[in-house]
């Protein structure tokens, strides 16, 4: 009784070290107001993994990940966490390197195997409600486990978040924001 017991504590405890990593959001709903638990949790927890970059005159302070990928010769979308803490307010910018920056739309395909779908994702750049769309579909395809891919100006699909690394760093960039605006 006492393995049983035990086995099923340990269980428990691996369990809550990673919490519903599979989970979705709506990504038709932008929430940008922050709480004051959230915003702490932030600052004493997981900014220790951004490099922090402020704008004084704004009042605004823009996290990173340092885990990143920063090359310039390959498509790469990074997130950004901007806390606007004179509003109690966070949104998630999207930041396209030089690669992506050449074209005037931003055009992403995803593509499900599994399921045998697929479809694309338009994005102009905008306001703090087109970021958020976009950085949550992208999100939603990474927790889906789409192939993604974005057109080179030859034509060719070239595979986008196609690394580990990349995606993870963009699932946990989105991960901490949904937290910051408690969505997650």
């Amino acid at each position: 009784m006492e393995k049983i017991l035990c086995a099923l504590l340990i269980i428990a405890g691996l369990l809550a070290c990673n919490p519903d990593k599979e989970r979705k959001v709506n990504d038709a709903e932008a929430k940008f107001t922050t709480s004051d638990a959230s915003e702490l949790f932030f600052k004493n927890v997981r900014q220790g993994y951004y490099d922090k970059e402020t704008m004084d005159a704004a009042k605004l302070e823009i996290y990173r990940i340092k885990e990143r990928n920063q090359v310039e010769d390959q498509p790469i979308l990074n997130v950004a966490i901007v806390i606007n803490w004179r509003y109690d307010e966070a949104y998630i910018i999207t930041e396209p390197n030089a690669y992506l920056q050449q074209q005037d739309t931003l055009t992403i395909f995803w593509q499900d195997t599994a399921q045998q779908q697929q479809g694309t994702y338009e994005y102009l750049p905008g306001n703090k409600e087109s970021h958020y769309q976009l950085a949550s579909r992208i999100y939603n395809s990474l927790q889906d486990k789409h192939q993604l891919y974005i057109p080179s100006p030859e034509g060719e699909q070239v595979p986008f978040l196609a690394r580990r690394s990349e995606r993870e760093a963009f699932r946990k960039t989105m991960v901490d924001y949904y937290r910051l605006v408690d969505l997650y």
